[in-house]
């Protein structure tokens, strides 16, 4: 990439690092509530996504991988260990993924995490950055039988959109 005003400006990469960590934190929100308007946003129109069997656009990347999402039980995506290469208006990235989820097999409950990362570029346009290219690179996984205890009270329990906490207006 050439670099650009986002590698020499400070203020600038500071900025654009901060849009990039909301971006990538949306991604993972956005997974686990099925929110697909919202997931849809994050990608610019041409956006590509490598995303182990699928290579594909964002467009119609999106709407499978909720469907996917939308099939288990539970899923919570924690992403970490983020690093931006920002050179203007385009950026390189990799940042890790942790994901817990529920599903049942055969009438029985199963518990998996998978562990892995993302290696993204993203685009600036128009003053917002966004994904341009997306692939998951997947580093290991497990599956267990579930030791889930739901007849226990932990008070408000997460859902998907619209359900959630998160669509209820409590943060409006």
């Amino acid at each position: 990439m050439p670099k650009g005003q986002g590698a020499s400006d400070p203020l600038d990469a500071v900025l654009a690092r901060q849009s990039l960590h909301d971006l990538n934190a949306l991604y993972g929100r956005t997974l686990d509530r099925c929110d697909l308007p919202l997931l849809t946003s994050l990608f610019h129109p041409d956006a590509t996504v490598s995303f182990g069997i699928m290579e594909t656009t964002a467009e119609e990347f999106c709407p499978r991988v909720l469907d996917v999402m939308g099939a288990l039980k539970r899923t919570a995506h924690s992403l970490a260990n983020e690093w931006f290469d920002i050179r203007g208006d385009r950026a390189a990235g990799e940042y890790y993924l942790f994901s817990a989820f529920s599903y049942d097999a055969d009438g029985e409950g199963v518990e998996g995490f998978v562990g892995g990362r993302y290696a993204a570029q993203f685009e600036r346009r128009n003053g917002v950055w966004k994904y341009s290219h997306l692939m998951l690179v997947m580093d290991w996984n497990m599956n267990n039988p579930s030791t889930a205890q739901w007849h226990l009270r932990f008070g408000v329990r997460g859902d998907r959109k619209p359900a959630d906490l998160l669509y209820s207006g409590l943060f409006q």
